[in-house]
């Protein structure tokens, strides 16, 4: 009941916006996934070409700043499994808390955990030092153009220390409103092995599914995402 009544609010955000409730702006990118045999999930090791939307969480104007996402779809031999990251710290308490940024070159985590490969874990994406991009989505296209952005893939246990699982390079620039970008849901995509856990899965579950319905947005098909 009350991951139902604090979910709501995502429904009348995405309602009075016509749109989804967060992140209703982004650009989409071709990106290279390179995943090591470091960690036990049911993914394939080796490169996966994926679709990352790169967003802004309120929709700030120009460069000012924002709790910023990345999200990709990766397309293993079991089905599809999307994965969404927001700006947090990266130490272990920090790694679960939001935090405004005004650079897309900074660290990013899945704030909740995962279970991998009957593990718990925490997915992060730490940039490749010596470069910042203002977090400015109208410039974000010609930044990715003249350089890929590049990523390291790690994971870590709720204490622990980040271990490496691979790679994530930005690097081709696409129109916007991709079909492979319309309805990312970390809920919905997902394998055994690797699915969110913990006590905060009822209240995420409902506050995407609200935030669809708000904007009128069609859930996810696996079906279809599947064969994409």
């Amino acid at each position: 009941m009350i991951a139902r009544i604090l979910s709501i609010p995502f429904q009348v955000a995405a309602r009075l916006r016509h749109d989804r409730a967060l992140h209703p702006r982004g650009r989409n990118y071709r990106a290279t996934l390179h995943l090591t045999g470091t960690v036990n999930a049911p993914i394939e090791k080796g490169d996966h070409d994926v679709v990352v939307r790169i967003s802004k969480s309120t929709s700030t104007p120009g460069g000012l700043p924002d709790v910023l996402g990345v999200a990709f779809r990766v397309h293993a031999a079991a089905g599809p499994v999307d994965l969404l990251f927001a700006t947090t710290g990266t130490r272990p308490v920090a790694r679960h808390l939001l935090r405004v940024r005004r650079s897309f070159t900074v660290p990013y985590t899945t704030l909740l955990p995962y279970d991998v490969g009957g593990r718990v874990r925490v997915l992060g994406l730490l940039p490749a030092p010596g470069r910042r991009i203002p977090c400015d989505l109208d410039a974000l296209d010609a930044a990715v153009s003249a350089g890929p952005l590049a990523f390291s893939l790690v994971t870590a246990a709720p204490s622990g220390s980040w271990e490496p699982w691979g790679t994530l390079r930005v690097h081709t620039p696409l129109p916007g409103g991709s079909s492979d970008t319309e309805a990312f849901d970390p809920q919905l995509n997902c394998l055994p092995g690797l699915r969110p856990t913990g006590p905060f899965q009822r209240f995420r579950r409902l506050s995407y599914a609200r935030s669809r319905r708000g904007g009128d947005r069609p859930a996810p098909d696996r079906r279809t995402a599947a064969r994409r």
